[in-house]
């Protein structure tokens, strides 16, 4: 689909925050049952007229839903805008002359708070080409010393998720805390995680769920997704995957992008609930809709094995070749890639022949990236076909 125009709020990318260890071996075959919280951002977007480009090479998604927190960066109730896809102001043809970023940088350093935090936030995510948080931090700390408010909620997120160091843990703490008790949503799920984690205070899961509550009972969506994470993994308190699967369909009915692959999940896997593959096909696809990269590598899978579709292993191939072509969420260091098991898929699909043609070295290639990203079944698999290279180079030449 090239060229299409669409309007609509689409959602900013999500920052991973790994909790705990996963096996993503498993994750690639399986997906991943673990909860994604997310730490909710700041800055406002409005809903603009776009000009959504997919490329012929398609997106990078990671597959499954691995144990990590997420940070969504955005403030409103329902202002949205998707990284993932390309971006082009095409009502004014002339504007495509103007040198904005050029004109934004140059505002920025003569001291515009506006310009300051927009290229914090562009750094921040790499939509640029580049991710530097360092910088970003110094963006967004300029912006915040002259009073912009969403730096200042950015930057206190980018502390919790150790990508600045501007600011002592109890300090960020403290201003969280101030900003959640006089209201603001975005804060006090933010507060709920630094009890989760026990950021600038002791860990406190009591503590973490009562302001999750209180920011989703305001009706936002990453609160209730979190909220739903407290009982889906048994937080604090006993597991309780009904009281789980409310708040995560709360969530997913304002369209929050991890609630709806998270309730796919539980629909594929009948979860606390009975399986409904069609469910959960269609709730995969109005996060893909979105641009969600976890959304594509969970349908890949769908249409790999036949679940809830007619299976289509070349519809797949592309699908897990978007997942990895697409820029990945942004994540901190640590983190593992989601693109992984896309990779491990692919080189099993070259390696085998399915859905595209057979190619033992791009198989190798696919095995390759994906053990750089610590995938236990592409270390094995490229460690196989190593072997049989080696061992077939060794009967070629006795015979020679």
């Amino acid at each position: 689909m090239e060229g299409v125009v669409v309007e609509e709020r689409v959602r900013a990318p999500c920052k991973r925050f790994a909790i705990k260890d996963n096996d993503i071996c498993e994750r690639s075959a399986r997906g991943s049952e673990g909860h994604n919280a997310k730490l909710h951002s700041f800055f406002s977007l409005r809903t603009m007229r776009v000009v959504t480009r997919t490329s012929s090479n398609l997106s990078r998604v990671p597959s499954g839903l691995p144990t990590k927190r997420v940070a969504s960066r955005f403030q409103g109730s329902e202002c949205y805008r998707d990284f993932s896809s390309t971006i082009v102001f095409s009502t004014i043809q002339r504007m495509g002359n103007l040198d904005i970023l050029g004109r934004i940088r140059q505002a920025a350093a003569d001291g515009d708070a506006f310009a300051q935090f927009e290229l914090g936030l562009d750094l921040d995510f790499g939509t640029l080409g580049e991710q530097n948080f360092e910088k970003a931090a110094d963006y967004l700390t300029k912006a915040a010393d002259q009073g912009h408010q969403s730096a200042e909620g950015n930057l206190l997120l980018q502390h919790v998720l150790g990508q600045a160091k501007t600011y002592q843990s109890d300090l960020v703490f403290a201003r969280l805390k101030s900003r959640a008790e006089s209201g603001d949503r975005e804060a006090q799920n933010n507060l709920g995680l630094c009890f989760q984690f026990g950021y600038g205070t002791a860990q406190d899961y009591g503590e973490a769920e009562a302001w999750f509550r209180r920011s989703s009972e305001g009706g936002l969506a990453t609160a209730q997704f979190n909220l739903g994470g407290l009982y889906f993994e048994g937080k604090g308190r006993e597991k309780d995957l009904a009281t789980a699967i409310e708040w995560y369909t709360r969530a997913a009915e304002q369209r929050d992008e991890l609630a709806l692959v998270q309730l796919g999940w539980i629909y594929q896997k009948g979860l606390g609930i009975e399986v409904n593959l069609k469910r959960s096909v269609v709730l995969y696809l109005i996060a893909y809709k979105q641009g969600s990269v976890r959304a594509a590598n969970h349908l890949a899978l769908m249409f790999k094995k036949g679940l809830g579709v007619d299976q289509d292993n070349s519809l797949a191939f592309q699908l897990y070749l978007e997942s990895v072509n697409r820029a990945d969420t942004p994540e901190i260091a640590g983190s593992p890639s989601y693109h992984g098991s896309a990779y491990y898929w692919l080189g099993y699909m070259a390696e085998h022949g399915e859905g595209t043609k057979r190619d033992l070295r791009a198989a190798k290639r696919w095995y390759a990236l994906g053990a750089a990203c610590e995938q236990s079944n592409c270390i094995d698999a490229l460690a196989r076909l190593r072997t049989g290279t080696t061992q077939k180079r060794r009967r070629n030449k006795a015979l020679n």
